[in-house]
């Protein structure tokens, strides 16, 4: 199951990144008058210098980027959609077999509320963005207003940081351990998956980034393919440990279930 998730997960990557290009095209283009020149200009800065003029093939590849961010957003859109769907598929069924679901959905219900899941998860993560964005200002002006600086100031910004980012993931898999299913998780089941999930995802996300920051060479080739490579690993890791979470949260739920009718047992004998 955890297989079948990481691969729906990467294919599902590549229309999330033309739909990337297709926004980001739409945005530079009312940021600035000329945005091709501006994105040249800030990757010809970033390259190493090594005596080739890359200005060229680089305005080239913006222009040609830019001219067709409209069927980038659409295209990306769709295929996002479509196989977005399949993805929250693999997922339903994977926790009908974790929490021993009997009850399922029909074809053609089972599809529209896939698409249902995968707009409301949009709308959420844009909702989640903006609420970030909101909160950074005001814990910004916060610090301003009561003079905090130095490692006070770093300090009370990572924290910041790190609430936020753990308390979002872990509404996000409560809603999905909890709703996904056709026969609905109770709270408690889907709590104790959800916070099983979310510590173990923020392991895996540190552990990530130190080696992104820390081990990655991306200076040469095999280096790279070895950071695709820890990448696709940590996607198979962190499904694994969705699954994982939700057969913890399973046992505990039969565990408790099994000890108070035990007690039932013994009270009415």
């Amino acid at each position: 199951m955890a297989s079948a998730i990481a691969f729906n997960v990467l294919i599902a990557l590549f229309p999330l990144v033309v739909l990337g290009i297709g926004l980001t095209g739409i945005l530079l283009s009312t940021r600035f008058d000329n945005p091709a020149a501006a994105v040249v200009a800030l990757v010809v800065e970033a390259l190493p210098d090594g005596g080739v003029d890359l200005s060229g093939a680089v305005q080239e590849l913006v222009e040609g980027l830019l001219e067709n961010r409209a069927g980038f957003t659409v295209f990306g859109s769709v295929l996002f959609v479509l196989l977005a769907t399949r993805l929250v598929g693999t997922i339903r069924v994977s926790l009908r077999e974790i929490f021993d679901v009997g009850v399922r959905r029909g074809i053609l219900e089972a599809k529209a509320f896939d698409v249902m899941v995968v707009l409301i998860g949009l709308v959420l993560l844009t909702l989640n963005i903006g609420v970030t964005v909101v909160l950074s200002a005001i814990m910004s002006y916060s610090v301003d207003f009561l003079g905090l600086e130095g490692p006070t100031l770093t300090l009370a910004q990572r924290a910041f940081g790190l609430v936020i980012a753990f308390a979002s993931i872990w509404v996000l898999f409560l809603i999905i351990y909890r709703y996904l299913p056709a026969g609905q998780i109770g709270w408690r089941t889907a709590s104790i998956a959800a916070t099983f999930t979310a510590l173990a995802h923020e392991v895996l996300k540190s552990g990530f980034s130190w080696y992104a920051t820390e081990v990655a060479d991306y200076g040469s080739a095999f280096g790279n393919l070895a950071t695709a490579a820890v990448l696709f690993f940590w996607i198979y890791y962190e499904s694994l440990v969705f699954i994982l979470g939700g057969e913890f949260a399973q046992v505990s739920t039969m565990r408790k279930a099994s000890r108070v009718g035990v007690v039932r047992f013994r009270e009415e004998s």
